[in-house]
């Protein structure tokens, strides 16, 4: 169902900060929420979270994911879940916020093509990067459109990437380019430290803007910063010693364009918490989850099809 929906963003924004091509626009705000939710981060840390196939055979498209926590379990759309306890690494479809000591069956994708099947030992965990940031441009325009993600177009993503990064895969897992660059990666992260009332990050490559992710709270942000940068440097860490452009007005023509996008209400998965807004256009798309009229967490993405002047000014 298509709304009426203003978003009503209150943050100021940084000037730009950069390491190699990678740029990032702090999102800060004095007023928070108390945080009374826990991570899927933490919750795996702390064994607080079950996740599993729905039955023996599996279901490519869903897991079972059991919320032990006396919190509410907030899972973010791109985590990648991987390892042996499952037949085959997937990414999470969308946000998620699961209460208290229940379970809901998971909307989710594969992004290891060529596994289902358990193999030997039971390991379960949380890759350290989201999914790249092409992959969720394309799904979110999918599920806008489709209410589904496309398979095969997320096998395809995975493949190219591969090949771009000359990467071998037995089982066409995105988990292997990560793990191939994580040296180049994890400089980049280490070079970034959020503020005390930051909330969120834009997110540049170069002159592009890739992405914007606002969150409900300062700790949760500095969980997931990590992981949004290395979802954006695993699509860009090769096009370094170019000038960035991107200034802060930019961030600001973003947001009045997902402003102006058209929005719908996503039915939530049963049993989970909130409401998902989604909202798309020709030039951007991307989705926020609402709870008690709270957003919890803001994803937005300017389409990698968007033409953008791309200017060869080499840093000294």
């Amino acid at each position: 169902m298509i709304i009426n929906k203003k978003f009503e963003f209150n943050f100021d924004i940084s000037e730009p900060k950069q390491k190699n091509n990678i740029v990032l626009f702090y999102l800060s705000n004095q007023e928070q929420i108390v945080n009374n939710y826990i991570t899927f981060p933490e919750a795996f840390s702390k064994n607080l979270v079950k996740v599993e196939e729905v039955n023996n055979k599996g279901v490519v498209r869903y897991l079972k994911v059991t919320n032990i926590s006396d919190q509410k379990l907030l899972i973010l759309e791109s985590e990648q879940i991987i390892g042996n306890g499952i037949k085959q690494n997937r990414v999470v479809d969308s946000t998620t916020l699961i209460p208290e000591f229940s379970n809901v069956t998971l909307k989710v994708s594969c992004c290891e093509k060529n596994r289902w099947a358990p193999l030997v030992g039971n390991e379960l965990n949380l890759s350290d990067s989201l999914y790249f940031s092409k992959g969720r441009i394309n799904n979110s325009e999918d599920i806008y459109k489709k209410s589904n993600t496309d398979q095969f177009k997320i096998w395809d993503d995975i493949s190219d990437k591969l090949k771009e990064f000359g990467s071998r895969s037995f089982t066409g897992s995105v988990e292997d380019i990560y793990n191939k660059r994580r040296n180049n990666v994890e400089e980049i992260v280490s070079s970034f430290n959020p503020g005390p009332n930051d909330i969120g990050v834009a997110i540049a490559t170069a002159n592009c803007l890739v992405s914007l992710d606002i969150f409900f709270s300062n700790d949760v942000f500095k969980i997931y910063l990590p992981k949004l940068i290395r979802s954006v440097a695993l699509d860009s860490f090769k096009k370094t010693g170019y000038k960035s452009f991107v200034k802060t007005a930019d961030v600001y023509k973003l947001l009045r364009l997902i402003e102006h996008s058209e929005k719908k209400i996503d039915k939530p998965n049963m049993g989970t918490l909130g409401q998902q807004i989604r909202f798309n256009s020709d030039l951007v798309v991307g989705s926020s989850l609402y709870y008690e009229e709270e957003m919890i967490h803001f994803s937005g993405f300017l389409k990698d099809k968007v033409n953008i002047p791309q200017y060869k000014s080499k840093v000294a």
